[in-house]
């Protein structure tokens, strides 16, 4: 019988001289007498000790690829284009009905990934440019601006276990990224936790509502923890351009000297207004209630509120309940205690005319006369 060599060189050694087949008959005559491909003499060593072998190669049917009649062809191959595919029709059904095909799949080049005969790896896969690793390192090969991302300090684990392939199919797909699934939905498909998560608050963070999780966070790797696609505060501020300008302010709110605006908001959503992680009222007048300011009590001294007579603290529990927010502006004024230059009352803002004195303050609100405080001489009203 005569068999087909598994792998032809462009080069053959027939007693001991060299020369390079370009015809059918050279071939024949190359292979002629042989029982296989595989002797001590010829190809001994291919396939030895590896994991996967093409099924092809174990059965020694050499002729499903090397082809007498297709020389002078490079190694014999019949149409490289389709060769793959006269087995793997599931795959050939796949490019022909995607619009977006991988760059060797197209070119019908499917060994510039895959080892047409055996391989220690999975779907016999090969590398190539020196590499040694598995799983990313063969699409870095192509793909060499990710090379130095990953030398980030912060990778998507899949990315590290198991390589591209959990995301993008390395064939075809149907969109420009060639994703297995929509771009919406494909974060949602590991990370069901967070879907959960976003779909149980009442209030929702638009990208995260939307499955634009990449607004935020990089699919692939970071230099910044959570794998966000910048500081923290520079990606708040990406979209909320507004609260920008609040960096040249004197007096800044802890969290946002430290540029940590998820300290009090949730960047995927929450049952409280403006997102924020936990109770404080959205009305101007809101009486203390306990539970009731939470967020602000997290990090500051609820005895402001609850005792009545203090040497430490200024009480600000009135009848009305005006909130913290009626003087301060949570995240930064130019004013020390970060006293707001203006607060809102209905659809208008009233100017707080604040003056600042070594033990206390006074401000001149509007329509009302001047109201004073003072930490060591009670002010008399």
């Amino acid at each position: 019988m005569i068999l087909i060599s598994v792998f032809v060189l462009a080069c053959f050694s027939m007693a001991g001289n060299a020369y390079p087949i370009s015809t059918a008959a050279e071939f024949l005559s190359h292979t002629k007498g042989s029982d296989s491909c595989l002797s001590d003499t010829c190809h001994a060593g291919m396939t030895k000790n590896k994991q996967f072998l093409h099924d092809p190669v174990t059965q020694g049917e050499c002729s499903s690829c090397h082809r007498a009649e297709s020389y002078p062809d490079k190694l014999g191959i019949k149409s490289r284009n389709h060769i793959c595919s006269e087995c793997h029709k599931e795959m050939e059904d796949e490019i022909m009905t995607n619009k977006f095909i991988h760059g060797p799949v197209k070119s019908g080049d499917c060994v510039a990934c895959h080892d047409p005969h055996d391989s220690d790896q999975s779907f016999f896969l090969k590398y190539k440019y020196r590499l040694t690793g598995f799983g990313a390192n063969l699409c870095v090969g192509c793909h060499d601006n990710f090379v130095m991302g990953m030398a980030n300090g912060h990778i998507h684990e899949p990315l590290l276990k198991s390589g591209c392939t959990d995301c993008h199919d390395p064939h075809a797909g149907g969109d420009s990224k060639r994703l297995k699934s929509p771009v919406e939905e494909l974060c949602f498909n590991c990370h069901n936790e967070k879907k959960t998560e976003v779909n149980q608050y009442t209030t929702g963070h638009e990208p995260a509502v939307k499955g634009q999780c990449i607004s935020c966070h990089s699919p692939h790797f970071s230099e910044n923890s959570f794998l966000l696609l910048d500081k923290q505060n520079a990606l708040c501020y990406s979209c909320h351009k507004e609260s920008k300008e609040r960096d040249n302010r004197k007096f800044k709110h802890g969290p946002v000297v430290q540029g940590n605006c998820s300290a009090c908001h949730n960047p995927h959503g929450s049952d409280n207004a403006n997102i924020l992680r936990l109770a404080f009222p959205h009305k101007f007048y809101s009486a203390y209630e306990k539970g009731k300011y939470d967020l602000c009590f997290f990090c500051h001294k609820e005895a402001m509120v609850t005792v009545k007579q203090t040497t430490t603290v200024t009480n600000v529990n009135q009848k009305k309940g005006r909130t913290c927010r009626a003087c301060h502006d949570v995240h930064a004024s130019n004013h020390e205690g970060r006293i707001r230059d203006e607060f809102p009352f209905g659809n208008v803002s009233i100017p707080m005319e604040y003056s600042q004195t070594e033990t206390g303050g006074t401000c001149l609100p509007g329509c009302h006369t001047e109201r004073s405080y003072d930490r060591i001489n009670k002010v008399i009203e």
